[in-house]
């Protein structure tokens, strides 16, 4: 598997989690970082912060949806739905099954608007948890202000420079600047 980190707009996204078992929660939570539009459809589950439907999934769970994480703990109900997804062209991340998946979760950092992810190409997810961890670690505990303070001075310079070099030599002092924490 090769993976391309595309990163795409989901906030107005639909997506379905089917599972209620402590892997769904740990997908739920993920996505509960960028969108609250999740639906959980579990027989039987303690996941409260999404909308969930208690009981077995249906084929029809799947209308209107577009974006789906198998998280059932039966391989073969998941290799089902994965298939219904490949049919309706919906994204699907089947736990522990990467040949059905079309998308994975990375380990991720969500601060303000940062986001890093950090993939292995599901070779090893232990270290890109490490990795996350690392390069966590690292980042200043007050970048989402910086980050903030980086947006609007962009906005201010929008009607400036339209010279490429001249747009990097600002984005680079502005970056300086947002790395000293002064600005």
């Amino acid at each position: 598997m090769t993976l391309f980190p595309f990163c795409v707009d989901v906030e107005n996204m639909r997506f379905l989690v089917i599972g209620g078992g402590n892997v769904a929660r740990r997908k739920v939570e993920k996505l509960r970082m960028f969108t609250d539009r999740i639906t959980v459809v579990a027989e039987k589950t303690d996941i409260t912060e999404v909308e969930v439907i208690n009981r077995a999934f249906s084929d029809d769970d799947l209308d209107g949806i577009e974006a789906v994480i198998c998280a059932t703990d039966d391989s073969s109900l998941n290799h089902r739905i994965a298939g219904l997804c490949h049919e309706r062209r919906i994204p699907v991340n089947s736990v522990d099954a990467p040949e059905d998946c079309t998308f994975i979760f990375p380990a991720l950092i969500r601060r303000g608007s940062l986001t890093v992810s950090v993939t292995t190409d599901g070779k090893s997810p232990i270290l890109a948890g490490m990795l996350r961890e690392k390069i966590e670690s690292i980042l200043p505990n007050d970048l989402d202000v910086r980050l903030d303070r980086a947006g609007e001075l962009r906005k201010r310079l929008r009607g400036g420079p339209h010279d490429l070099k001249q747009w990097e030599q600002l984005d680079r002092a502005a970056a300086e600047c947002l790395n000293t924490g002064e600005g």
